[in-house]
């Protein structure tokens, strides 16, 4: 999920992820999740408030439409995930991969 929000999310950034469970993270939900009950990907995002320093949102604000975009292409991010991870057994109805398309394209896109 992090390499696809990278190729597609303008605000995510995968130099910043980090996947390493120290100490001070173990009673996180991520964590307990991933360890009791054996969730393999389970993440935690974090967003800021007061904007990006890198990518084309480097010096700007972030604002609700930067944070709806955001939401929109972790769904669509979701919706590759799902079929690359399992293409054979789950196929999509043809209209969510419309709606993949046209999030892609056109309603993601903050001018």
């Amino acid at each position: 999920l992090p390499k696809i929000l990278s190729q597609t999310a303008p605000a995510f950034c995968m130099g910043s992820c980090s996947f390493v469970v120290e100490k001070s993270k173990e009673s996180t939900a991520r964590v307990v999740v991933w360890r009791e009950i054996g969730v393999q990907r389970s993440y935690t995002m974090e967003s800021t408030l007061c904007g990006c320093d890198q990518g084309k949102y480097k010096g700007l604000q972030i604002g609700t439409r930067e944070l709806e975009e955001m939401g929109a292409k972790f769904c669509v991010g979701l919706l590759r995930l799902k079929r690359m991870s399992s293409p054979l057994e789950y196929s999509l109805p043809s209209s969510l991969l419309d709606i993949e398309n046209e999030l892609m394209e056109s309603s993601c896109k903050v001018t």
